[in-house]
């Protein structure tokens, strides 16, 4: 363990319990893959029990169930979450991801924890991605559309909640090997088109870790 500590330039003061929403997800994923790299205990809230490794904690629920949110929390220092509906989902409006973040957001203060990083996405407004917004995503790609919607109601969310909350404007994800190199504006506003998950899990580890960015949204890209 310290061996693994000293590659990642961890100490065991930086090492953090996470409860983690949307590990299954693709940005989820590679959270709870850099977390474990990192040595952090994850909790992970799943729809159905699956085997997660060591350092894992699973709990079977539903995201929007107040029981099963309780417990993923319990005893966390930090909470990531990365829900979505799946891809590009179905095109009509989902208000999963504010729902349940409403949901993390009370049960937080009613435990105490204030760290929350929540996977928001560039094209929001304030994002300065006019262009995007306005003309791409209605004419190429309008399944984004109630998708974003719902990020921008989960941001609003974050902004009322009074916790140390980040909301991270991700550009369009991929699952090519890591670059090392972030594009980051701490205005929130869009700073490229394309960012791999692994570049972006392990911002939001570092964000937790370092203390950076509270109450703030912030954008990355590679």
């Amino acid at each position: 363990m310290v061996f693994i500590l000293k590659l990642v330039g961890l100490t065991r003061e930086n090492l953090v319990k996470l409860a983690l929403f949307g590990s299954t997800g693709m940005m989820g994923k590679a959270v709870l893959a850099a977390a474990r790299a990192r040595g952090h205990e994850v909790t992970i809230l799943v729809r159905t029990a699956k085997a997660a490794g060591a350092g894992v904690r699973v709990v079977v629920g539903d995201a929007l169930n107040p029981d099963s949110i309780r417990e993923t929390i319990k005893g966390a220092d930090a909470v990531i979450q990365c829900l979505g509906v799946g891809g590009l989902g179905d095109g009509k409006p989902n208000d999963l991801v504010p729902d349940a973040t409403r949901l993390i957001v009370e049960d937080m203060k009613a435990q105490g924890v204030r760290r929350l990083v929540c996977a928001s996405n560039v094209g929001v407004p304030g994002s300065g991605a006019f262009l995007l917004r306005r003309v791409l995503v209605p004419l190429f790609a309008r399944k984004l559309i109630p998708i974003l919607a719902a990020k921008i109601k989960m941001e609003a969310i974050l902004r009322a909640s009074g916790l140390d909350w980040t909301a991270v404007r991700l550009a369009a994800l991929n699952e090519k090997p890591a670059r090392g190199k972030l594009k980051i504006s701490a205005e929130g506003r869009m700073t490229g088109f394309t960012l791999t998950t692994e570049d972006a899990a392990n911002f939001m580890l570092d964000i937790i870790e370092k203390k950076q960015f509270a109450a703030n949204a912030v954008a990355i890209s590679n």
